[in-house]
């Protein structure tokens, strides 16, 4: 017996049917048989060596605003104080990180699909509905 293709799930990620899992990029998708695909995960990654060296130079600029404060005109100021704060922020969302799908499928790992903070449910989501597809599979 045949079964139809049923969509089970769809978002900004990709959608997911009974069938075959479809990978939404940027620039374009990817089909992938829901039989083949061998492991998901949804991983957090990070750049600490960035992160660190982010906060660092906050730091550092923090230190010559400190000293040069009296001396220095209002431009100096508002420059310093500028790359103060991008470099905080810098390192807070190197610290933070993203997260990326990875799906393996067909003995290969296929490229990671990245996740942008405001989408971290959505990504989810996508995951669990890929993984409940499986295991009803099996």
């Amino acid at each position: 017996m045949i079964m139809e293709e049923t969509n089970v799930f769809k978002n900004s990620f990709g959608s997911v049917t009974n069938k075959r899992v479809v990978l939404q990029y940027k620039n374009g998708t990817e089909d992938i048989p829901i039989s083949q695909i061998s492991s998901i995960s949804f991983q957090r990654k990070r750049n600490h060596f960035l992160s660190f060296g982010s906060f660092v130079i906050a730091i550092a600029l923090a230190c010559i605003l400190g000293i040069q404060l009296e001396n220095a005109s209002g431009v100096e100021v508002l420059i310093l104080f500028v790359l103060i704060v991008f470099s905080l922020f810098s390192g807070i969302a190197n610290r933070v990180g993203h997260h990326e799908i990875l799906i393996s499928a067909g003995g290969k790992d296929r490229k990671a699909l990245k996740v942008e903070f405001a989408k971290t449910k959505d990504g989810l989501e996508f995951v669990d509905a890929i993984k409940k597809t499986l295991v009803n599979l099996s």
